[in-house]
């Protein structure tokens, strides 16, 4: 290792001061750790200190050292956009995510999965009729390429490289829009592309529970923790569904999957709550309190809201 190389790692290891980062790179500045103490001078530079960044394990490191590459012309831009804004996103800087997911489709136009990340992405914003329309483009584009664009667009045709995703998401915004059937046919064609994925199971379940199909939301709920016995998600639903079907022990049980006993109780307890049923959640919370070996301060609090709600009830 060169002296150059070294200094440059040295650097990197030991910055440790907030500078604003002012890369002409189209990105809002941000700030990032020891911005302003290195800026490599080549791609081989901005390669190590992309690796380096990444083994640091610091978002703000990583989101400087990627936006240092796309000074130099072997980096894909695209890639780099795309590698920001997942970082931006699972930081929860949502605008931030955004402008970076849009300049990666602007360096690459010809990636359905930068239009769908984006599309993802405006879900979680609450965009909805955005975030659909670009789920439609990939959609449709994905049946261009299956020369099935003249089919009926009610006709689910995939294969393993379709975007199961889109698929997925659609799903989301057709059960918000309270179009469960539709959201079911969005389902099974995610499905049809990633037949052993829990998440879709449970997806499809509960747009089923939503709807009070019960026993088809029990069917996929049940697919789902088959093919993954540790999705808390699956098992949460399945709680939930049983207690709203009547089968209040199957619900703790359910729920037990996910936790002690005194967990599954406050879980079932505040399901009750949230169901009206005030007096059965007092019960549910107190046998949570009783079960715990330890303080339980989160069913404690349960148990005074549910006496609190109760109580205003009786008054009215």
């Amino acid at each position: 290792m060169n002296n150059k190389t070294l200094a440059l790692m040295t650097l990197l290891l030991l910055s440790g001061c907030a500078t604003t980062n002012q890369n002409n790179d189209g990105l809002s500045d941000i700030k990032a750790p020891g911005a302003g103490a290195i800026k490599p001078t080549n791609a081989t530079e901005a390669s190590m200190l992309i690796a380096q960044s990444q083994t640091s394990g610091n978002p703000d490191a990583m989101i400087y050292a990627y936006r240092q590459a796309l000074e130099f012309k072997p980096f894909n831009k695209a890639d780099i956009y795309l590698n920001i804004a997942r970082l931006e996103q699972q930081r929860n800087n949502n605008s931030q995510a955004e402008e970076a997911y849009r300049l990666a489709m602007a360096s690459d136009s010809k990636r359905p999965e930068l239009k769908e990340s984006l599309a993802l992405l405006l879900v979680d914003m609450k965009r909805h009729q955005e975030a659909d329309t670009l789920l439609q483009e990939v959609i449709s584009a994905d049946r261009a390429r299956l020369n099935a664009a003249s089919a009926d667009s009610a006709e689910c045709v995939t294969d393993n490289q379709s975007p199961w995703r889109s698929y997925n998401g659609l799903g989301l915004l057709s059960d918000i829009r309270e179009q469960g059937e539709q959201a079911r046919e969005y389902y099974q064609c995610a499905l049809k592309i990633q037949p052993g994925l829990a998440m879709l199971h449970t997806n499809l379940g509960f747009s089923y529970y939503l709807e009070g199909e019960y026993p088809q939301a029990e069917r996929a709920l049940t697919r789902a923790v088959n093919q993954d016995p540790e999705y808390r998600r699956a098992w949460s639903n399945l709680g939930l569904m049983y207690y709203r079907w009547g089968r209040k022990s199957e619900a703790l049980a359910a729920l037990r999957k996910n936790g002690t006993q005194a967990e599954a109780l406050n879980d079932l307890g505040y399901i009750a709550l949230m169901e009206g049923a005030n007096e059965e959640a007092t019960g549910l919370f107190q046998r949570a309190i009783d079960a715990s070996p330890r303080y339980y301060p989160r069913a404690v609090a349960n148990l005074n809201q549910a006496k609190s709600m109760t109580t205003a009830n009786k008054r009215r």
